[in-house]
């Protein structure tokens, strides 16, 4: 259920397509925003990330196959960076969608261009959300995905920082409020008598 006053555009900050999926839902602990409420959201966002939609336009069932999808990439990638065993069944839909072919893309006359080779479906779109959660979670920089320390806020996201300390989904969603937050208290602190 969207809120009114809601960010509602797609954010693409947290490192990884499959991370940048899982937050297309914002599951706060008093509201939950949902991005992808629509087939048409759902062919705005591939169209974004530079997924191929079908031509025809995507259909409930793909929108519900997607939904099922970030709910397992986000369970798996939390039950990981918990140091939990992943559910069975999220591990089989991921690979299960993993395996559909992906779109194949080739370069247009002038190379600035591209254009799909067949008509994608929107399996293929997820399996590539897919096959990026699996090469992610099964990579050698699991200790790098995180859930943003902001209160009320659990967003996944890859620390592609130099340090490896980042501690924000987004400077611009989470740590600009931090930010100010801190700013607040060290002037509060300086004012009292």
């Amino acid at each position: 259920m969207r809120e009114a006053g809601a960010m509602t555009e797609f954010d693409h900050s947290a490192g990884s397509l499959c991370l940048d999926f899982v937050a297309t839902v914002r599951d706060w602990p008093e509201r939950r925003i949902e991005l992808l409420g629509t087939p048409a959201e759902l062919t705005g966002w591939f169209e974004a990330e530079g997924l191929p939609a079908a031509a025809g336009g995507l259909t409930e069932q793909d929108l519900l196959d997607a939904r099922a999808l970030r709910a397992a990439v986000n369970d798996t990638t939390r039950s990981l960076i918990a140091g939990a065993p992943p559910a069975t069944e999220d591990i089989r839909l991921i690979n299960t969608i993993g395996r559909h072919p992906t779109p194949v893309f080739l370069l247009g006359p002038g190379g600035r261009t591209r254009a799909a080779v067949a008509e994608p479906d929107a399996a293929a779109a997820l399996s590539v959300i897919a096959r990026d959660a699996i090469n992610l979670l099964a990579g050698p920089d699991l200790g790098r995905i995180r859930a943003c320390d902001s209160d009320g806020c659990a967003t996944l996201f890859y620390d592609r920082s130099p340090s490896g300390r980042r501690r924000w989904c987004s400077m611009r969603r989470c740590g600009e409020k931090a930010a100010a937050a801190n700013y607040r208290r060290r002037v509060a602190t300086r004012s009292r008598p």
